[in-house]
């Protein structure tokens, strides 16, 4: 009988268990940084935090709260479309402004024409203090980035990276 060229194990190769532990803490690393990524997002504000916001607005403009303390009232509430300011022709043919909100006061603002106008003009101010708030945090941010390339050019008079002509750190 001839003799094989090769012969297999009679046992199969087993990985050692540190081998495999750490291929598991990587996996579970990898996956636990790419969760973290996605997160990164600014989420959405909920439908509690939109009323928040909104409600004191209104107020300011003038709309009066209605609770709807009735189930006949809690039943038009659901029907609405939430958290929009909408409008509708009265009996006399002025325009009533109305915002439904069943998830966080479960009630109704109600307001004028004027009351209207006075809500638009402050939600723009709100957006326009964003808005310049968001500008002044990039001119600070460039007015820092402009400070450290000034210090780095204090720092290094020759006016060159730490790798001149010469070879690294020549002028050290």
């Amino acid at each position: 009988m001839a003799t094989p060229l090769f012969s297999l194990p009679k046992e199969p190769m087993r990985q050692h268990p540190s081998t495999s532990v750490a291929v598991a803490f990587l996996i579970a690393t990898f996956s636990a940084a790419l969760f973290g990524c996605g997160s990164l997002q600014p989420q959405p504000p909920t439908p509690e935090q939109q009323a928040e916001q909104i409600e004191p607005m209104l107020s300011a403009a003038g709309f009066r709260m209605l609770l709807a303390d009735t189930p006949e009232r809690q039943k038009h509430l659901e029907s609405l479309a939430p958290l929009q300011v909408d409008y509708y022709v009265g009996k006399t043919g002025d325009l009533h402004y109305y915002m439904a909100d069943p998830y966080h006061c479960k009630c109704m603002y109600i307001g004028s024409e004027e009351d209207y106008q006075q809500y638009e003009k402050l939600k723009l101010n709100e957006q326009f203090q964003a808005k310049e708030a968001e500008i002044s945090q990039q001119a600070l941010e460039a007015q820092q980035m402009e400070d450290m390339n000034m210090q780095e050019e204090m720092f290094n008079p020759y006016g060159m990276g730490l790798v001149g002509p010469m070879g690294p750190a020549m002028y050290w």
